[in-house]
């Protein structure tokens, strides 16, 4: 599936793109406590994940069109959650 960047290219027209954090850690990194999914990020990691959701939502592929993210691609090597499938209704 392509991926548009339509929120990171708006972000960066509009100059509200976030400067890019000197942080070891970049990646999302999901944990599960109490009952409750918490996903943490840097800002370019939610504006990435954002390009990803609006990319599968205007997607015209047929239903079950998905992404994987991994530590191949978004997620944090350190994270809990070592993986996380969004998938198209």
């Amino acid at each position: 599936m392509y991926n548009s960047k339509l929120v990171s290219s708006l972000l960066k027209k509009e100059h509200l793109y976030p400067q890019m954090e000197d942080t070891k850690n970049h990646g999302l990194h999901l944990s599960i406590k109490n009952n409750q999914l918490c996903l943490q990020g840097t800002p370019e990691d939610f504006i990435d994940l954002a390009d990803l959701l609006v990319s599968l939502a205007i997607s015209k592929e047929a239903q079950g069109q998905h992404w994987h993210i991994d530590e191949l691609t978004l997620m944090d090597i350190t994270s809990k959650i070592p993986e996380l499938i969004l998938v198209r209704k």
